[in-house]
């Protein structure tokens, strides 16, 4: 079962830029190197400039504890604990997750005098709005309208805004969803 772990730590303003330096030097090493492990972040508090979170992701909560305590570890956070006034550690199992189902892809097409760039919705059967889905009956999109139905680019913004647009390439390089 995969894991997640959450610290929340406390960095004065003054020593804000090494503890980001520390964990720019670290994070690469550890989600290339270290068993088990799918990813982290690192927030920082809107109201508390502060307060920052760091959070990650793991195959096992085995594999995290099993990095936690070797030598290396402690080696590779040094620098980042030394600018920490106050640090709380919680582990958590992941039972359930849910994953956006509307996305909002962007397809460039270049010729020698102009770009353009469209929006795509998807229905239900993958088919982009506006067109049959791929078993011939009309399916409803994931924002609500019919693939029949004709939405202009600024309706396909705001089914999702929240919904970050990434580019195609991008898209193409990460591979099917």
């Amino acid at each position: 079962m995969r894991a997640r772990i959450v610290f929340l730590v406390r960095v004065p303003a003054e020593r804000r830029e090494d503890f980001l330096a520390a964990y720019e030097r670290i994070r690469y090493q550890v989600s290339g190197g270290v068993p088990g492990h799918l990813g982290d972040q690192v927030c920082q508090s809107a109201t508390d400039p502060e307060q920052w979170l760091i959070t990650s992701e793991w195959r096992r909560l085995a594999d995290f504890l099993a990095w936690e305590a070797g030598e290396e570890h402690r080696e590779l956070v040094r620098p980042m604990r030394e600018c920490m006034t106050e640090a709380r550690s919680l582990r958590f199992l992941i039972r359930e997750e849910t994953v956006a189902t509307t996305t909002v892809e962007t397809t460039t097409t270049a010729t020698v005098e102009t770009t353009e760039t469209t929006e795509t919705t998807e229905t239900e059967a993958g088919a982009p709005v506006g067109e049959e889905a791929s078993s011939g009956e009309d399916a409803p999109s994931k924002g609500g309208a019919s693939s029949g139905d004709e939405t202009s680019s600024e309706d396909k913004a705001s089914i999702s805004p929240e919904v970050e647009v990434e580019p195609a390439a991008a898209a193409v390089a990460r591979g099917p969803a």
